[in-house]
């Protein structure tokens, strides 16, 4: 986001790296109206190098090794923006890496122009804890279930009494698994309550789930908080 030297709020910024221009440019064209937008070459190795100050950084990693895509969701999450990543395919290796490392969303450089900006529009309401559109019941500002303690106004989750570091995105789950305490929840309910839409690919919720549980389960390969409910989604028991 910028501000002007008389104070004004500019529109929040966009940064778009690609190998290929042609592919960067399309991207930042379905992105200019609403966004300030600029393009990198993937081959300046900028990104990777140095902690990113854009609000939104939309990276293509189709031929990105792990520790490419490793270093680029730390600096991501260092400059406290978010990072989306898009790939040639849904279900690439890259993709799913870039996702366990802490990359916000999957797209692919096939998606139509009003989804590429529903996804980024999804983002930013997460990064900016803007309300969903959607109307909800109030909640708390403090959440509970078994061992866990959230503040939502403090952004602090607590584990037994010890301070747990969670992304924004991985709180936000969390708040929902405890509102929904009990409930059997879909992964595509999920997606649409937590990531702001209701079309995609549903193992950007499945990554997420296994790092939130890597981090909230006393042992995240034999979860109880957060259990699998097959054939259905996921249940939080406290």
């Amino acid at each position: 986001m910028t501000i002007t030297s008389d104070g004004v709020v500019g529109k929040l910024g966009v940064a778009v790296v690609a190998a290929a221009r042609p592919v960067a440019e399309r991207f930042a064209e379905m992105l200019r109206e609403h966004y300030d937008v600029r393009t990198m070459n993937a081959r300046d190795g900028a990104p990777i190098a140095t902690p990113m100050s854009s609000d939104i950084w939309l990276v293509d990693i189709s031929n990105a090794d792990a520790a490419t895509v490793t270093a680029l969701s730390q600096n991501a999450i260092g400059g406290r923006g978010s990072l989306i990543v898009f790939t040639t395919t849904r279900d690439s290796a890259a993709g799913i890496a870039a996702l366990d490392a802490g990359a916000d969303e999957l797209l692919t450089t096939t998606m139509p122009p009003e989804e590429v900006v529903s996804r980024v529009r999804a983002a930013v309401r997460r990064r900016t804890n803007a309300p969903d559109t959607a109307a909800q019941a109030p909640v708390a500002a403090a959440l509970q279930g078994g061992p866990i303690v959230v503040d939502l106004e403090q952004r602090r989750v607590e584990i037994d009494g010890k301070l747990v570091h969670l992304t924004a995105l991985e709180l936000k789950l969390l708040a929902y698994f405890l509102i929904h305490a009990e409930e059997p929840i879909s992964r595509a309910r999920l997606m649409d309550a937590v990531w702001g839409y209701s079309i995609g690919n549903v193992a950007t919720v499945t990554v997420h789930v296994r790092r939130l549980r890597e981090k909230i389960e006393r042992d995240p390969s034999n979860p109880r908080l957060i259990r699998t409910v097959w054939g259905l989604g996921y249940q939080f028991s406290p």
